[in-house]
């Protein structure tokens, strides 16, 4: 099942599995598979998310709060990024979810699903990352959780 839809001029999304994802959530998934696309990885994953929005400043104040340097999160990201594998360019290449970003998005359904009925958005979206045992992106999450409360800061496309 694909978690990318097309986007739509309005706040909510309809997803494929018929869910609804706020604008913030669904520009931060295609901002990570626009990321996994440049990069010519076959996957995008729960890095690439949490990449992007670290990318969009929600992380700077917090961090800074922590006395941590903000650019901690985009440094550790990277590196692990820039080593992720590679492929061929082809016609018929698209990076495909990752299994772990699979999980992640299911468990953020999950936590929509028990509360009420509002759009997945970006914090649910990270609670999900970090229930993700052997990743570099839950952890991160799971040392600073700070980050997920703060994380309901509109995130936008940048055009390029």
């Amino acid at each position: 099942m694909s978690y990318f839809c097309h986007i739509e001029r309005h706040e909510a999304i309809n997803m494929n599995n018929g869910r609804t994802i706020t604008r913030s959530a669904y520009d931060v998934l295609e901002l990570a598979r626009q990321d996994a696309e440049m990069y010519l990885n076959p996957y995008v994953t729960p890095e690439h998310v949490l990449f992007q929005v670290e990318s969009s400043g929600i992380f700077k104040h917090i961090l800074e709060h922590n006395s941590m340097n903000p650019f901690f999160f985009r440094e550790r990201l990277g590196l692990f990024l820039s080593s992720l594998s590679s492929v061929q360019l082809t016609p018929e290449y698209a990076p495909r979810i990752s299994d772990s970003l699979r999980f992640a998005i299911e468990m953020a359904i999950e936590d929509v699903a028990a509360g009420n009925d509002n759009p997945i958005g970006v914090p649910q979206l990270l609670i999900g990352i970090s229930q993700l045992k052997d990743s570099l992106a839950g952890y991160l999450l799971r040392k600073y959780p700070e980050v997920i409360q703060d994380a309901r800061v509109p995130i936008t496309m940048h055009s390029q």
